[in-house]
């Protein structure tokens, strides 16, 4: 699993004013009408707790300038180091934190959790959503930060970006 490539989210949640939040890969989309995303989350974590209590959470998807972002919120700043210190945070509907500058974010109320061993899949659907433009998604892999790498090519007159692997 550590050769699969993924978007880095942050997933955040806040209950009686206590703001939580980790780092994840494991965030899929599950359908389009009504809008519904997955994520999946350790049950021996505080955000667990945070997010089955609250019943909401929010998908920050990083930019891929914001890997300091993902390292705070995976706790390698250090067991005491305040995450939320870390990029600029508001909220749309739920009231869980969003990041302002991430390249979407996705405002969920939980709908269904499925138990898996360790664990938790919560389903959400989507409350509110907002997306910035021109900038690409953080990933990690093979257990590290990656960045897609692009070219600009001219075909026939016309500009066309494309992917290079």
């Amino acid at each position: 699993m550590g050769q699969h490539v993924s978007s880095v989210c942050v997933i955040t949640s806040a209950q009686n004013g206590k703001r939580n939040g980790l780092t994840a890969t494991a965030m899929s989309s599950v359908c389009a009408e009504p809008p519904r995303l997955l994520v999946c989350v350790n049950k021996s974590g505080s955000s667990h707790e945070t997010i089955a209590a609250a019943g909401t959470f929010c998908v920050n998807v990083l930019a891929e300038t914001q890997d300091k972002v993902a390292k705070a919120f995976a706790g390698m700043m250090g067991r005491d180091f305040d995450r939320f210190s870390v990029g600029e945070w508001d909220e749309l509907v739920s009231g869980a934190p969003a990041l302002v500058n991430a390249t979407a974010v996705f405002d969920c109320e939980v709908k269904h959790v499925i138990d898996q061993f360790s664990h938790s899949i919560f389903i959400g659907e989507v409350l509110a959503a907002r997306h910035a433009t021109g900038k690409d998604t953080l990933l990690y892999g093979a257990r590290r930060f990656r960045s897609l790498r692009k070219t600009i090519s001219e075909l026939a007159g016309l500009s066309d970006e494309s992917l290079h692997f």
